[in-house]
């Protein structure tokens, strides 16, 4: 699905770079992400009480510029794709004099200064309640994005799966074969026969969780002895996974990203801690 406009504008710089700072054109393109399309969102409604909708930071003087840059674009060019623009656009601002971006950059910062006035008097007018019901959004949203950077930073790395138990083998290997020939339900005779191979000539897909509490019924229902292969198989994969764990570790400490992993996690601890904090301090 391609991408709206208004979520190309807002993908393009976050309100950590400066306004109308230049960047080419690959560069351009390469920071439509989702991420950076938070910073122009408004304050949500708590649920521990009303909070009005806080005013909306403005675009910089980048986004402005691309904002006018695109309605040229597509009136002299209207069968453009999407891309297309994004690149017409970004060449325009690259190839933009001084006097065009300090036109641009003067107009983001009389907003900014706008937007400071609204924002402090819309501070000064929430009550305590509203003030700690803010805190809670804001410190519940960056926990998600440091969780979400912390996974994706392990994905990147290649972590090694983790062990599986007994029970997640013996599921896993059942669950296949459940899907296509299910027993008509998990007790019984049924099961027995499912194991003997005797399956019932009609029967319907379980949902997940009836796939669930079949496997779950099957794994009680299952022989000491037969138990034994999987929790043999488990074993088997700690194994693995502590090798994996030891040689992977090792490699991020050359590579030099264990205090990138390191310093993620202590995010995630200190936020964690503030929320608790703050909690606490609602409830008294």
């Amino acid at each position: 699905m391609a991408l709206s406009m208004s979520a190309v504008l807002r993908g393009f710089l976050t309100n950590k770079q400066i306004i109308g700072r230049s960047i080419g054109a690959t560069s351009c393109c390469a920071r439509l992400t989702q991420n950076s399309a938070r910073e122009f969102a408004t304050q949500k409604h708590s649920s521990t009480g009303t909070v009005p909708a806080a005013p909306k930071r403005p675009p910089s003087g980048f986004i402005l510029f691309v904002t006018d840059a695109r309605k040229t674009v597509l009136k002299e060019n209207p069968a453009l794709t999407p891309t297309e623009v994004i690149k017409a656009v970004a060449g325009k601002w690259k190839a933009a004099d001084d006097v065009t971006r300090n036109k641009y950059a003067a107009l983001a910062r009389e907003r900014f200064e706008q937007y400071e006035k609204e924002k402090a008097a819309y501070t000064s007018q929430l009550t305590e309640q509203q003030r700690e019901a803010l805190e809670e959004v804001r410190l519940d949203k960056k926990l998600k994005l440091t969780k979400r950077r912390l996974n994706d930073k392990l994905k990147e790395l290649d972590k090694p799966k983790g062990a599986r138990s007994a029970y997640v083998l013996f599921a896993t290997e059942m669950r296949k074969k459940l899907q296509e020939k299910p027993p008509k339900s998990a007790v019984g005779s049924s099961i027995s026969s499912w194991f003997l191979g005797k399956l019932p000539s009609k029967s319907e897909v379980p949902s997940p969780q009836e796939m669930m509490t079949q496997l779950g019924a099957m794994w009680k229902q299952l022989p000491e002895e037969k138990k034994q292969t999987y929790l043999h198989k488990a074993d088997e994969d700690k194994l693995r996974y502590e090798r994996e764990m030891k040689a992977w570790s090792q490699r991020l400490e050359k590579e030099g990203q264990s205090d990138v992993l390191n310093d993620l996690r202590e995010d995630i601890r200190e936020i964690r801690k503030s929320k608790h904090g703050s909690a606490r301090k609602t409830v008294a």
